[in-house]
């Protein structure tokens, strides 16, 4: 029974992780926006922002990605090959072969969301700016 226990333990967390890797994916688009409420975010979200930015241009694999793989193996499971975005993402929430195209409008939300964080900054200057 200790085996089985794990064994679905794991595909529950690979599970997690890949909820996880999805949200953190959403979270570059999206978390420039979400700065505009939350300035703590700022931070934050560059750093995600960075690691995402080296992962297409040096194309290491994300830790996320090789986790949920090792938990699916241990698990069980079936562990699928390439990255996360090729097996869950691609062909379903876009066609394949437009990577390219949605990492253009994923930067151009940054882009914008950062401009007007930049405008905002400017126009209302906070006390320790000034």
């Amino acid at each position: 029974m200790a085996v089985r226990s794990g064994v679905a333990l794991e595909r529950v967390l690979a599970d997690v992780v890949a909820a996880a890797h999805l949200v953190y994916l959403a979270f570059i688009p999206l978390g420039g926006f979400l700065a505009w409420r939350w300035s703590r975010l700022v931070w934050v979200h560059l750093a995600a922002v960075g690691i995402g930015l080296m992962s297409v241009t040096v194309g290491f694999d994300c830790p996320l990605t090789t986790w949920e793989v090792a938990l699916r193996r241990r698990g069980g499971g079936t562990a699928y090959r390439g990255g996360f975005v090729d097996h869950y993402l691609a062909g379903r929430l876009y066609p394949r072969g437009y990577d390219i195209a949605l990492q253009f409008v994923m930067a151009a939300c940054v882009a914008v969301a950062y401009a007007h964080l930049l405008v905002q900054h400017h126009r209302y200057p906070t006390a320790s700016s000034g």
